[in-house]
């Protein structure tokens, strides 16, 4: 590994890695995230929650709030502890009002760099893959709701701006209660979610979301382990919610149709899995069945995420063979569904089932991990829902239509096997300048205020002191921009960049420099939905996300999660849960690499 780390090290000044022939690049990927596990983990937990030890199996099951995954730290990576970082706490100051907050305003960027002009689609990919990722984020992090107490933040409107409201004001993020060392120290935020890849979207966080989805609209919890569902098989309403025909789930914020399509999915697949163990284990209660159907969905999300849709966004030889070998090391699935485990090595067996390692910090999300996962660019604005069986157009309707309450109406009009057809022979968005989503810059939440989501985006990193995208790569390792061509090879987008951030390149904001990145011939490798340096922290937090949790560790055995379950993991891919539970579109994706590609239309 020194050799490895010592090579990415000499050639990131001279050649980047995708430039280099396949074995050699793969082994630079690789040297580059053992770089990045020495350098850029770092705790910022210094009063760490004390969980109550919870009267379930703390051995053999997840914890709702996702206490006792270690089991000699038992707050690590629990609801409500605070966000890690990638770049050290010197780097990692929130900018002020009175320095360099609001320069460029967040607004400005939003109308000249970011707003969708015209739709850059990925050709190669479905909506599907942009649902799917948002789907994954609810599971890891969420800051919370703001802080309603604080004077809210005022974004400058650029002269002649036509923002509805007249003035654009943004709350600010709450900040975690100060700790005993704290001082002196960046502002240190509460991720609301359990850090885990843990299903929490699904389950949700608190006992009182779990009980609420394992109960539905009826007034106990299902005896038998199972989620609650209408007689269609659709998700109930959230009559607490106060948003009116709002589905239920673990986690619905910022509901749209492509969150409901995959909740409602692997709802149907934990009760699907619970009837399987039943078969195995007629003698067990619902609670136990319960636990291990959640075991056991969330190591298969974890497992599509990780050979499915990383692979998709990142359609490269060297792409596909680091995410895959994430998961099965470099002797490949087929030799491990033989033969098991070769070795105890990451590398040679893959991640699942090799021994637990934090690599020196405490787990958790960061912040620069949540700032990277800005994918909203992925987002349509327009949607074109069509019969499965010939491809006839039943309803159009833009991301409005499709969004909180209105998609439980929406099955009403479009059964939801067209629903998912639609969705996945349609494509997302490039993430690009000028790509992002009209809808989510002029977004009016429920309580009918005025959002524009690109500029709160860019807002957002600055506040929590991720750093600027000059600052971002030299923290990282990499080589660091010193012109505009360095980070674009697009004219025009260079000479905007120049006018927007007044010929300052230090100044270009991380988002701004990842999608401008989409046409360096050093910042996007081929085939990549998204730039090398996000890249960087994508190599680091995937694989940590699998190596730092118990359950894909040292218990990612037949004796935690029963040989059944053990079995449905290694052999299920979001295909077969497709036909399973929508098998007459089985035929729409029989040629598709997998899921996340786009379907044949019309069958």
């Amino acid at each position: 590994m020194l050799f490895l780390r010592s090579l990415a090290r000499l050639t990131e000044p001279y050649i980047v890695w995708f430039k280099w022939p396949f074995v050699l690049a793969l082994a630079i990927v690789v040297g580059n995230r053992g770089n990045l596990r020495a350098n850029n983990l770092i705790d910022t937990e210094t009063d760490p929650p004390s969980p109550p030890t919870p009267d379930t199996d703390i051995v053999g099951a997840r914890t709702v709030a996702g206490s006792h995954n270690d089991l000699g730290r038992p707050w690590m990576g629990m609801a409500n502890s605070r966000f890690g970082r990638n770049v050290p706490l010197k780097s990692a100051f929130g900018e002020r009002e009175d320095d360099r907050l609001m320069v460029p305003s967040p607004r400005l960027i939003s109308n000249r760099l970011l707003a969708r002009k015209e739709f850059t689609p990925v050709p190669h990919l479905n909506v599907l893959a942009a649902a799917w990722i948002q789907f994954m984020v609810h599971d890891w992090l969420s800051h919370g709701k703001n802080d309603k107490d604080a004077e809210p933040f005022k974004i400058p409107l650029p002269e002649g701006d036509d923002w509805p409201d007249g003035k654009m004001e943004v709350l600010r993020t709450r900040r975690a209660p100060e700790g005993p060392s704290d001082k002196n120290r960046p502002d240190a935020f509460i991720n609301t979610e359990t850090h885990w890849w843990d299903g929490s979207q699904i389950y949700g966080s608190s006992e009182q979301r779990l009980e609420a989805v394992r109960k539905g609209t009826g007034k106990d919890i299902l005896p038998d382990g199972k989620l609650a569902l209408t007689k269609q098989g659709l998700l109930p309403i959230d009559k607490a919610s106060g948003v009116p025909n709002l589905e239920l789930s673990g986690v619905n914020g910022n509901w749209w149709v492509g969150l409901s399509v995959l909740h409602t999915l692997f709802t149907r697949e934990h009760n699907t899995i619970v009837d399987r163990l039943k078969l195995d284990h007629p003698d067990k209660d619902g609670a136990w069945l319960f636990d291990k159907a959640r075991l056991v969905v969330s190591a298969l999300l974890a497992k599509i995420h990780t050979v499915e849709w990383t692979p998709a966004l990142m359609d490269s030889p060297v792409g596909r063979m680091a995410m895959r070998g994430n998961y099965w090391g470099l002797m490949g699935e087929r030799y491990y569904n033989t033969f098991g485990r070769l070795s105890d090595s990451e590398v040679v067996s893959g991640i699942p089932g090799s021994p637990q390692d934090h690599h020196g910090a405490p787990y958790a999300m960061t912040e620069e991990f949540t700032a990277v996962y800005r994918l909203h660019s992925l987002m349509p604005d327009q949607f074109s829902f069509r019969q499965a069986s010939d491809d006839v157009g039943i309803l159009d309707t833009d991301l409005a239509g499709v969004s909180q309450g209105k998609v439980s109406g929406l099955y009403k009009k479009v059964p939801f096997d067209d629903v998912v057809y639609s969705l996945a022979t349609e494509h997302p968005g490039a993430l690009a300048l000028h790509n992002f989503p009209e809808g989510l810059r002029n977004l009016t939440k429920e309580n009918g205020r005025h959002v524009d989501l690109a500029a709160i985006d860019i807002l957002r990193d600055r506040e929590r002191g991720v750093p600027r995208f000059a600052e971002f790569r030299r923290q990282l390792g990499m080589k660091v921009p010193e012109t505009f061509a360095d980070i674009t090879s697009n004219e025009t987008w260079q000479k905007e960049l120049e006018e927007v951030y007044g010929g300052k390149v230090e100044d270009v904001d991380l988002l701004v420099g990842c999608l401008a990145e989409s046409t360096s011939d050093r910042g996007q490798p081929p085939r990549f939905g998204f730039s090398d340096t996000a890249f960087r922290i994508f190599i680091l937090m995937a694989s940590r996300r699998l190596k730092s949790d118990r359950f894909f560790t040292d218990d990612f055995r037949p004796e935690i999660y029963t040989e059944a379950g053990f079995r449905w993991v290694q052999d299920n891919t979001l295909t077969s849960v497709l036909t399973r539970h929508c098998p007459a579109l089985a035929p729409a994706f029989a040629d598709a690499r997998n899921a996340f590609f786009p379907w044949r239309r019309g069958q």
